[in-house]
């Protein structure tokens, strides 16, 4: 009797502990990140902003969960500033693009929940990822 009380329990506390980690209990606790994906990065691509298009630097990623977000996406300039790029509301398989004119070949990205607050200033990018 006491064994088969004991399983049962077990058998409770594991679907519990599934539940939480299948779902969030809260959105802040989830990693929004994840829910950006490169399609593709692209060296010389046409830029209407951009003299010559050789060194432009071109990023595009999507959103690939089920639910709007807002993101920001910084593209790195060859003198290493960090050209910045927002989209508030990005719907579910939408697309973000960045670019740098003279690129360095890096990006940076963050994902928020739609409506979940700002993102960090450019100056700030700047200072915080400078090398």
């Amino acid at each position: 009797m006491l064994k088969s009380t004991l399983a049962s329990l077990m058998s409770v506390f594991v679907l519990i502990a599934l539940l939480f980690v299948i779902y969030p209990v809260n959105s802040k606790e989830r990693d929004w990140n994840e829910c950006l994906e490169e399609s593709y990065s692209k060296w010389g691509k046409e830029c209407a902003n951009c003299m010559v298009a050789k060194d432009t630097y071109l990023v595009s990623l999507r959103n690939i969960c089920s639910e709007k977000i807002d993101c920001m996406v910084c593209v790195q300039e060859k003198y290493k500033n960090w050209r910045c790029y927002t989209q508030l509301n990005l719907e579910p398989k939408d697309t973000i693009y960045g670019y740098a004119c003279k690129g360095a070949g890096r990006y940076l990205y963050w994902v928020k929940q739609a409506g979940d607050g700002a993102f960090p200033t450019v100056d700030e990018v700047n200072v915080t990822y400078a090398d």
